[in-house]
């Protein structure tokens, strides 16, 4: 970890890709596994149903990668509102699950409508877009409970006292340490 504090545009995009790879991945291994024992007629050998399975999982885990995305952002700034000034160790992970849920769940109706409007087809039905809001639900909490117990796990490899010092949003210490001989040599005299 570096020692100077990232920007919070940095922290949103980074949190965002991870929401990309997370969904992108779990919603890639859904769909091939529904591909998988799909009772499609049609396909007849067990090469042929890996082979379409495996394609299946690649295109919709690029789709559910680019929801991931918005939404991952969506989440970031959220945190940056809701948790604002707070410490790693006083963030209930519960409770940041549900964020990530709400999020996920309120984020993905809204975005599938958004990209119908944006595409010109205008506004769909709302039960089209609703029913994606449970998977998203399921996503959004899970991936937001994941980063706050792997970020919890990465505080407690570093030390038990780091995590107390984890700032909320950026989740690096407020201030970095400087080396008390690093600063006695940038004080002294230049001879």
């Amino acid at each position: 970890m570096s020692d100077r504090p990232s920007s919070p545009n940095r922290a949103v995009f980074r949190n965002a890709l991870t929401w990309a790879a997370a969904w992108a991945v779990a919603g890639g291994a859904l769909t091939a596994t529904l591909a998988l024992f799909s009772p499609d007629p049609s396909i007849e050998s067990l090469p042929e149903r890996i082979g379409l399975a495996i394609i299946v999982g690649l295109e919709w885990g690029v789709r559910f990668g680019l929801v991931g995305a918005v939404i991952g952002a969506a989440f970031a700034t959220a945190i940056r509102l809701t948790y604002r000034g707070r410490r790693l160790a006083e963030i209930n992970p519960f409770r940041f699950a549900i964020l990530g849920a709400v999020v996920g769940g309120a984020g993905v109706p809204l975005y599938l409508q958004m990209m119908n409007v944006l595409s010109g087809t205008g506004l769909i039905s709302w039960s089209l877009v609703t029913d994606d809001a449970v998977w998203a639900t399921i996503f959004g909490g899970a991936v937001a409970g994941g980063s706050i117990l792997l970020a919890r796990r990465a505080a407690t490899q570093t030390g038990p006292a780091a995590l107390d010092g984890l700032h909320a949003t950026t989740g690096i210490p407020p201030e970095p340490f400087r080396h008390p001989s690093l600063t006695k040599r940038n004080r002294a005299p230049l001879p």
